[in-house]
């Protein structure tokens, strides 16, 4: 009874040990955040094509390379003051007014559209590392509730196996057979017959007394047995759902380290906590804040932009283009000419012109820049639908996870509570241990869905914080 005593003791410092989880916050995540925008290759490739969107602006920014034209005559022209052997010009030609401006707003509005595709990967980013982040410590704590229950489920199997090899009830000593008419000296000779006739009647008695001790205790040991079976069977179960759970993390982790640049097998150190963040925005507010701060719509604004400055440099040139230049003619004296010329190099001033005539081509550009326009434009009214949809998704699952964290923790302690009722019944009577273990299991499960619920609620605020382009570190 003693040993009954110690195990029953130990198995309700398991349930005590298993109430609760630490509501501690983590600063681990910081760093790993600012380990994964310093090394994920998705936004290094994003921030480099920003910056090569930044070189187009000097080179959209800058006037047309100068033309130079040399010419050497095999034969010299003569001319009044000379013969004339070669010839140098060159010529630079000037867009029209403000064209240069426009092509360089351009590619500006374009740079800032790549900038806000930079800020949208990094979002997308910080969202999977907390997202894995969150799902590495569920599945610490559901290791660590697997871990105790198996333990507690062992101590189980002690407690049904001292359970079944106690001894039964001894009948050896029945008071029927102390009252035996064996026993009694007193009786007369006459009554010898009588009494042969009782002592029969008393043996088949005894024999069936005997029977019904024998077969209840074979009962009760075939009932102890069939416990001792029953919770081995639900360790082997909850040991292969351990075996699940590692193999479960250990591809997490992977994926980890993958958002992180990493070696696969790099250490992740994970708090032993699990907490509910914190929403740190007024709910209401959270759709003009998404309108508002999203990137990928800050992106197509600023492609907007991009292809309405396009339009107006399509525009501007369709005008005419202006050249100057200087043509330098050089002159070679020539032998008999008087003219007071012979032999001076000439220098003459040049102005031109492009006449476009051809206009296909540049309304063809016009059209162009208005129809991206008019796309990017239904693109920004589908994202901004898409955006609401997906806050509506997010309040529901957030709501979800609040109620299934309230309704699975009361669950859990009420789960708790009655199997600390029935091990209690159990130890003093060794009744209903099948429904002592279908109650652990319900604390299990419960626990579980505990989890799970934090956890779910941690992603979707996590998935708010990028919709808000809020992720920090």
């Amino acid at each position: 009874m003693k040993k009954i005593i110690i195990y029953v003791s130990i198995v309700v410092m398991f349930f005590v040990s298993q109430k609760g989880y630490t509501q501690k916050e983590s600063t681990d995540l910081n760093s790993y955040l600012e380990i994964a925008a310093k090394n994920n290759p998705a936004v290094k490739a994003a921030f480099n094509q920003y910056l090569a969107s930044l070189e187009k602006v000097p080179q959209l920014g800058s006037l047309p390379d100068p033309q130079a034209t040399f010419g050497v005559f095999i034969k010299p022209m003569e001319l009044l003051g000379g013969n004339q052997t070669g010839n140098v010009q060159i010529m630079q030609m000037f867009p029209w007014f403000g064209t240069i401006k426009t092509a360089k707003d351009e590619a500006s509005m374009m740079a800032n559209a790549k900038y806000e595709a930079f800020n949208s990967t990094k979002s997308e980013l910080f969202y999977q590392v907390k997202a894995a982040w969150y799902q590495l410590m569920k599945y610490d704590q559901e290791i660590k509730l697997i871990t105790e229950n198996i333990a507690l489920l062992e101590s189980l199997e002690k407690l049904a196996l001292l359970k079944f090899e106690s001894p039964g009830v001894d009948v050896s000593t029945s008071p029927m057979q102390k009252d035996s008419p064996m026993n009694n000296k007193s009786s007369s000779g006459s009554t010898m017959g009588g009494m042969n006739n009782q002592n029969a009647s008393n043996n088949n008695a005894t024999s069936k007394i005997s029977s019904v001790g024998m077969s209840t205790g074979m009962s009760s040991k075939q009932s102890g047995l069939s416990d001792v079976l029953r919770v081995k069977m639900e360790i082997l179960e909850q040991k292969n759902n351990l075996e699940i759970v590692l193999d479960q993390r250990q591809t997490e982790r992977v994926k980890f380290n993958a958002l992180l640049n990493r070696a696969p097998e790099t250490e992740i150190q994970i708090f032993d906590s699990l907490i509910v963040s914190d929403l740190h925005v007024d709910r209401l507010a959270i759709p003009d804040s998404i309108l508002e701060n999203n990137p990928m719509l800050a992106m197509l604004k600023n492609e907007e932009g991009s292809y309405l400055f396009m339009e107006e440099k399509a525009k501007k040139m369709g005008s005419p283009m202006m050249g100057v230049g200087l043509n330098y003619m050089l002159i070679q004296k020539r032998e008999g000419n008087p003219s007071m010329m012979n032999g001076k190099d000439m220098l003459m001033p040049m102005v031109s012109m492009t006449i476009p005539i051809y206009r296909k081509k540049y309304n063809a550009m016009q059209n162009e820049a208005r129809l991206m326009q008019e796309a990017t434009i239904e693109q920004t009214n589908e994202m901004r639908n898409n955006l609401m949809v997906e806050y509506r998704q997010f309040i529901q699952r957030l709501n979800d996870a609040e109620r299934r964290i309230a309704l699975y923790q009361e669950q859990e302690e009420l789960a708790r509570k009655t199997t600390d009722l029935l091990l209690s019944g159990f130890t003093s009577s060794g009744a209903d241990y099948e429904e002592v273990l279908r109650m652990q299991l319900k604390v299990l499960d419960y626990g579980f869905k505990h989890i799970d619920a934090i956890s779910d609620y941690n992603t979707s605020v996590a998935m708010a914080e990028r919709l808000m382009n809020s992720l920090t570190f």
